[in-house]
């Protein structure tokens, strides 16, 4: 097996300073990988809902061991909120 090269170089990723991301640089840091757990209660029944980095919610439940394996059968990686 051979390989060839084309000559060309492989494209330089782009530095970004993060201290002025654009909006939209902003919402996609950490997509589609990042999320956060928020605890919640809704009708007097806590809840946990998971958010992507971006704010969306992916999805809800009431039993955190759910949660849980939620994300690690997704490959996900949660952070914490303070």
């Amino acid at each position: 097996m051979q390989n060839k090269t084309s000559g060309t170089t492989p494209a330089v990723q782009e530095l970004v300073d993060i201290r002025n991301l654009t909006d939209a640089q902003f919402l996609s840091l950490g997509l589609p990988r990042l999320v956060y757990v928020r605890r919640d209660s809704q009708l007097g029944q806590e809840m946990f809902a998971i958010y992507a980095a971006n704010g969306e919610l992916m999805g809800t439940t009431e039993d955190s061991e759910m949660v849980r394996s939620a994300i690690d059968e997704n490959a996900l990686v949660a952070t914490l909120l303070h």
